[in-house]
């Protein structure tokens, strides 16, 4: 007599779930045309990650389809696997925080990126102190994808511009954010209430869906940024963004 053991559905689901993800990731590997969305930030950093996603495409055969869509956008569609890659976003430096992430970050990275801490004029605060934990509870805005990057509490923001209009007006106390993207907003605004310090550099990543570190198409990736590093590519696209994005410059409106 056949003796079947009976597997509880829990034993069986999340192995399955494991499976299935990869599988989505050795599939994304195997294109040849890889799904990546950029984030709605600066036209040069729009630029630059474009260029630069297609350039390591070509560099390992494959190509991309690029998207361009507001941050948190692109967040959800590598978390939800309609996109194989985001270019980029910032590393959270804490990597206790990363299992809880619902994408992996690339192994390699692709720039440093500095932010920068925007202020009231009227109104200064001190740097140490916020990363001391914010005692006094200055109201702080960050991007929506940069939550978690800040050892004290945040809010979301989804535009930049609405942030630093709110910073002018003094209805929040602060906002940091990448000195690229923000600079360039800044600038257009034409906003003279808001002073600006070096917050911290952090290193900007490619997403990858959930499970990818390390795996097939990370590998490309890393493979991928080091043809072009080579060849000189690299320093073509990247070097005129990141010699205003990588280091902070000292400048006040």
């Amino acid at each position: 007599m056949m003796i079947i053991e009976e597997v509880p559905v829990r034993k069986l689901f999340i192995p399955g779930l494991i499976v299935l993800s990869l599988i989505a990731t050795a599939i994304g590997a195997s294109a040849q045309s890889w799904s990546v969305v950029v984030p709605q930030v600066s036209p040069q950093a729009i630029d630059t990650y474009t260029k630069t996603i297609q350039a390591i495409a070509g560099a390992e055969g494959k190509t991309a389809t690029v998207q361009v869509m507001p941050f948190a956008r692109t967040v959800y569609m590598v978390e939800t696997k309609q996109a194989d890659i985001l270019c980029t976003i910032v590393q959270i430096p804490d990597q206790t925080k990363w299992a809880a992430l619902k994408y992996d970050y690339s192994t390699s990275a692709l720039v440093k990126i500095s932010f920068v801490l925007y202020t009231n004029k009227a109104k200064p605060i001190s740097v140490a102190e916020l990363k001391s934990g914010n005692a006094k509870g200055y109201k702080i805005e960050t991007d929506a994808a940069h939550v978690d990057h800040f050892g004290f509490a945040v809010a979301a923001s989804t535009s930049i511009d609405a942030s630093l209009q709110k910073l002018e007006a003094g209805t929040i106390d602060g906002y940091i954010f990448s000195q690229g993207s923000t600079d360039t907003a800044l600038k257009r605004l034409g906003l003279k209430n808001i002073a600006r310090q070096d917050y911290a550099t952090f290193n900007a990543v490619f997403a990858l869906q959930k499970g990818g570190r390390g795996g097939p198409l990370d590998a490309l990736i890393t493979d991928g940024l080091a043809k072009i590093k080579a060849s000189g590519k690299y320093q073509e696209i990247v070097g005129p963004y990141a010699a205003g994005a990588s280091t902070y410059i000292e400048w006040q409106p």
